[in-house]
């Protein structure tokens, strides 16, 4: 499914690129801009899963050498096909875990945005018009290289404050 998804989004990127030369051959509605943003949006969904019980991000390849595990709030945005845009977490207890999350490298991986102001880590996977969110606690585990740059974060939801519907229907939450 990840390497069709992928698939997929170079393909609109390779067209949104081949209609910059003002060849359109095919009637898609669409600007090259908003096929790009699409084409985003696609890969966005291969970068975040349900794994068993976790929801886990995929930020940048690497080898993990640093981790660091916390509690806090999040608050996921979806556009209207419960494609995940934007990931917000508020760092509510470091766990033992300052050293690690202070010398935390922001900046872009493999096309996402990520920053961490020392109370917010914010993931930004795609562009577009938020439709959907959730709003959630839970346990993190983020592991990062030996830079400090981030490779993944796998969240586990504590209390889905009422946001179940919305992450069943993200396919990040399994229906009881």
């Amino acid at each position: 499914m990840d390497s069709e998804v992928e698939k997929f989004a170079r393909f609109l990127e390779e067209y949104a690129n081949f209609l910059k030369s003002g060849k359109k051959i095919i009637d898609i509605p669409l600007t090259p801009e908003e096929l790009l943003e699409e084409a985003s949006r696609v890969r966005a969904l291969s970068r975040i899963k349900r794994e068993g019980n976790l929801i886990v991000i995929y930020l940048s390849e690497g080898e993990a050498e640093h981790w660091a595990h916390f509690e806090g709030e999040i608050i996921m945005l979806f556009d209207k096909l419960y494609r995940p845009l934007k990931v917000e977490i508020e760092v509510k207890d470091t766990m033992d875990s300052e050293k690690v999350l202070s010398n935390i490298n922001s900046g872009k991986l493999s096309g996402v945005s990520f920053t961490y102001n020392g109370v917010f880590i914010t993931i930004i996977l795609a562009n577009g018009e938020a439709e959907h969110w959730a709003h959630f606690e839970g346990e993190i585990i983020m592991s990062l290289d030996k830079i400090f740059k981030p490779l993944k974060v796998e969240i586990e939801v504590k209390d889905t404050m009422d946001s179940e519907k919305v992450l069943e229907n993200a396919g990040l939450l399994s229906s009881r």
